[in-house]
């Protein structure tokens, strides 16, 4: 079972993903998607989280944990029993055990042989670059999606006339 978590992206069923990108290209594709709730998600923060403010308030049936150690983390990660497992990369976990973060990337990695697993995170650091190694699929955007623009009434009048005036050159 394949989940489309936004056009761009594709979360496999039993595999560690991993998705770089600006918090507002996570937040609305989490709003966009209240359909999750028939699935058990675990979101799972560090210290602060970027996301949680920001979803949709009819998002109920998330569960929400907090890492506020690597230690920490390994055991949620243990204890996993949800379909969808979102985690917010916190670098701070690892700056005094910066030798966990291969075990981490390994207790996903086992998480994700009976769950979706996405780690999220809104830059690369070096704790995260060494956790690619053990991921399925790895997702980076620089910037979220743009909008098309769309013109105004205006200026498809102006536009309009512009191209009334236009007169074509004669053949010799």
């Amino acid at each position: 079972m394949d989940f489309e978590l936004h056009p761009a992206i594709t979360l496999g069923f039993r595999a560690f993903h991993i998705l770089v990108a600006p918090v507002q290209m996570l937040v609305e594709a989490l709003n966009s998607h209240l359909n999750l709730q028939r699935f058990e998600v675990l979101y799972v923060c560090g210290n602060y989280s970027y996301i949680l403010s920001g979803l949709d308030r009819r998002f109920t049936a998330l569960e929400v944990r907090r890492a506020f150690t690597a230690f920490q983390l390994m055991t949620i990660l243990e204890e996993n029993r949800h379909t969808l497992l979102i985690l917010e990369h916190d670098p701070l976990l690892y700056e005094d055990a910066r030798e966990m973060v291969e075990y981490v990337a390994l207790a996903m990695k086992e998480a994700s042989k009976s769950s979706i697993v996405l780690l999220y995170s809104t830059a690369s650091d070096p704790f995260l670059e060494e956790m690619i190694n053990y991921s399925d699929r790895v997702f980076y955007f620089a910037e979220g999606p743009r909008a098309t623009a769309r013109p105004s009434a205006k200026n498809c009048r102006k536009a309009q006339a512009g191209f009334a005036s236009q007169t074509t050159l004669g053949t010799f």
